[in-house]
């Protein structure tokens, strides 16, 4: 009697083990079938919408994959928990007999989740956009209801709780300002440099017509001693060409002006 008991208990949780298997195995090939269905309406909706709602797009797909991937988690611990004859009701009752403990230690989550919505609803942010939090920036790769996640220019990837999100500086949704400070000698006339500094403006405005808002300028003489003065060049471009009209405004000027 006592080996048919063990070798029916052996078949009774051996059986709930390979069951609990299967509904984990499941659960993640569910989500990513999901995950591959968004992804799919997500390249078909950015075929047909303008660029500038095309972030929120991958905005919304991220915050559904987030959203969706915990409720599957949810189904399976639930599904696997009753498998056990273990009901939701007492491990709630049990969690309530900690519950001062607990929820010192879930405020923070909660915390994220409610940040991590209203940074969704009031469209603070979006995938794709360049962005700095607490000194760190870089583009925004993934939002999802507890994290956001950011890679910098080195690749290196911060993520960071949505609840310790302070002041964010996004660059993506504005114009950005070309400044380009170029040092002079200070035997150099200030009127030659600038008409010099001509032919490098109608270059750049040739070469990017379509990134720049206003055409670069000549703001004057910002700084000056007995070897050199530093004049300032300032333009107006659309979000995020600033660094790459400053590094060949830069090169143009060392070409045409420097190198003779």
């Amino acid at each position: 009697m006592m080996v048919k008991k063990i070798l029916d208990d052996l078949f009774l949780y051996g059986g709930n083990f390979i069951y609990s298997i299967f509904i984990v195995i499941t659960g993640l090939i569910l989500i990513k079938l999901i995950n591959n269905a968004i992804d799919r309406w997500q390249s078909r909706e950015k075929k047909i919408v303008i660029p500038i709602n095309q972030k929120r797009i991958d905005t919304t797909a991220a915050l559904i994959k987030s959203v969706l991937r915990y409720f599957i988690y949810f189904i399976i611990i639930v599904l696997v928990l009753e498998k056990f004859n273990i009901p939701i009701k007492t491990l709630l009752a049990v969690a309530g007999i900690g519950g001062v403990a607990i929820g010192f230690g879930a405020q923070s989550l909660i915390k994220d989740l409610i940040a991590g919505l209203f940074l969704i609803i009031e469209d603070q942010l979006a995938v794709g956009d360049y962005i700095t939090i607490d000194s760190k920036s870089g583009y925004v790769i993934e939002m999802g209801l507890k994290t956001i996640k950011i890679q910098d220019f080195n690749g290196s990837i911060h993520i960071i709780p949505n609840g310790s999100i302070g002041t964010i500086t996004n660059w993506s949704r504005t114009n950005s300002k070309v400044i380009v400070d170029i040092k002079v000698n200070i035997n150099l006339k200030y009127n030659d440099v600038c008409q010099n500094l001509q032919s490098v403006f109608e270059e750049i405005k040739n070469k990017y017509i379509d990134d720049l808002v206003e055409e670069p300028k000549i703001i004057g003489i910002i700084d000056t001693n007995w070897i050199e003065y530093t004049i300032r060049i300032i333009a107006l471009s659309k979000p995020l060409k600033h660094w790459e009209i400053e590094r060949e405004m830069k090169k143009i000027i060392i070409e045409k002006l420097y190198s003779k």
